[in-house]
């Protein structure tokens, strides 16, 4: 692998992170549809990660990618940083429009690069780092308290999405970690695995019913089954090896992308609005993350973790 300082390197982990915002916010808004046409969250959650885990463990088993020592470490991404931020997206998505819920996705990147500075030390918190976390701060803050815009049962669903975030944002640190040191193909197949099994076994545990009462409508299982290989596997493919290859600061800024594809496509598939109250929220929403992310430190070789 080359230096992490690499101008190859640099660009490869840009081209993983633009990669998994499009797949991620795609994924998005299928799983929006299919929630709102009556399919349950946990079920939109567990059947694609269970699909995109089975390609996993055939392309590992193909390629030489499996090892017993990392099969912990994914399971434990699988829960902890999969699963659960999953789950709470999904569940944000019941009540408030897929580009609100996308847009406070966004929050995670700055809650990353405060937790990965005491973590990592090529990742040293900065005062601009810090801008960036009150401007995005600010951000959902004007998104979620904006008169008219969430009514009703919609504060549960900000307060599921805002969960999300913070899961999603602190559990970035922990994948860079076990990436550096277990390896990033190593982790994919588990880490799946244990996401599509823990959201099912959540969902029946408190009663969430995984088929819907009528049935699937046509298209349905094949709609998640396809969210499962591309989004699935295919983005957490990317961002794993991008937390191999980069500092979570680089990573984190996927997070940036995904309100773009989610906004834009609310409006143009879900007829929803744009207010002025989302283009204020989006726009300092997007000034923390660009403040949050050009504040990383230039990339050092990236640490060399023991296996945990």
């Amino acid at each position: 692998m080359e230096p992490a300082g690499t101008e190859a390197t640099r660009t490869s982990v840009w081209a993983l992170v633009v990669f998994t915002g499009f797949v991620f916010g795609s994924g998005g808004l299928l799983s929006k549809s299919l929630i709102d046409g009556g399919v349950d969250p946990v079920t939109v959650t567990a059947l694609p990660f269970l699909a995109g885990g089975l390609l996993a463990w055939l392309v590992a088993w193909r390629n030489g990618d499996l090892r017993m020592g990392a099969l912990g470490a994914g399971a434990t991404l699988g829960v902890v940083s999969s699963a659960l931020p999953a789950l709470c997206f999904n569940l944000g998505f019941e009540t408030l429009p897929a580009g609100l819920v996308t847009l406070i996705v966004s929050l995670s990147p700055v809650i990353t690069a405060v937790v990965a500075s005491l973590v990592f030390a090529d990742e040293r918190f900065n005062p601009k780092k810090g801008l960036g976390l009150v401007l995005a701060f600010a951000g959902v803050a004007a998104l979620i308290a904006a008169p008219g815009v969430i009514e009703g049962t919609s504060y549960r669903g900000a307060a599921w999405a805002t969960t999300g975030a913070l899961l999603a944002g602190t559990s970035a640190v922990l994948a860079r970690w076990y990436a550096l040191g277990h390896g990033a193909l190593a982790l994919i197949a588990p880490q799946l695995t244990a996401a599509g099994f823990t959201s099912a076994v959540i969902g029946l545990l408190v009663g969430r019913s995984l088929v819907p009462d009528g049935g699937f409508a046509g298209g349905d299982i094949a709609i998640m089954i396809g969210i499962g290989l591309i989004a699935s596997y295919g983005g957490f493919r990317a961002i794993m090896l991008a937390n191999e290859r980069g500092t979570t600061g680089q990573v984190a800024m996927v997070a940036y992308l995904i309100p773009l594809v989610g906004v834009v496509g609310g409006i143009i598939f879900f007829d929803e609005t744009l207010t002025l109250w989302i283009l204020v929220g989006a726009a300092l929403i997007v000034a923390g993350i660009t403040v949050g992310g050009r504040a990383s430190a230039p990339m050092a070789p990236p640490p060399s973790n023991s296996a945990l």
